[in-house]
């Protein structure tokens, strides 16, 4: 984990990165019922404040200490929790919203359904594999989606839209899985 947080931390420090929220969080917020809100591996808070800012009370968790202490002018209703996403647990029927921006950890597939309350929604866009001149994205393979992959893992819940796709952002071009979904009752373990 101190290396983790190091390496992120180092990132951070060098990163100037955009203050914008995700696109697809601002075309898909609004289908979320009111409450509270997950954003994983918020990095320096674009999306949590943006949330925040939209009434939500928004959780937002990152190994990154420098990253969250950039947070300014944190509104009462973001939290910053410094974790590690490797061990971070989601508790169960908790959020109305959870976020996932080009994050990847297969291990809290499971915990992101059972942490959306019925008729919480699932906001989730990561870096695919792909190949090319306009490929940009992490190269270790545990970082990148396969094809279809995020649909398949995420079924249990009602997908309102789903894209694979080549994006940009920042003048950048990437490969990105997007999903949107709604979890419409309880589902069993």
């Amino acid at each position: 984990m101190k290396r983790d947080r190091a390496r992120w931390n180092a990132k951070h420090r060098r990163k100037t990165g955009g203050s914008a929220p995700a696109a697809v969080i601002r075309r898909f917020w609004r289908h979320a019922p009111g409450g509270r809100a997950l954003d994983i591996a918020a990095g320096t808070g674009r999306n949590a404040r943006y949330l925040a800012a939209q009434g939500f009370r928004v959780d937002a968790v990152d190994i990154s200490d420098v990253a969250l202490g950039g947070i300014t002018d944190r509104p009462p209703n973001l939290r910053p929790v410094c974790a590690d996403l490797a061990c971070f647990n989601i508790p169960p029927a908790t959020y109305s919203l959870i976020v996932n921006i080009r994050f990847l950890k297969r291990r809290l597939f499971p915990q992101i359904i059972a942490g959306l309350v019925p008729g919480g929604l699932l906001i989730f866009e990561s870096y695919l594999a792909g190949s090319g001149p306009d490929y940009c994205a992490p190269s270790c393979r545990d970082y990148l989606l396969g094809p279809n992959e995020l649909l398949h893992a995420f079924l249990p819940l009602h997908i309102r839209y789903y894209r694979e796709a080549l994006l940009m952002e920042g003048g950048r071009p990437f490969f990105a899985a997007t999903l949107v979904a709604v979890r419409e009752s309880l589902i069993p373990p």
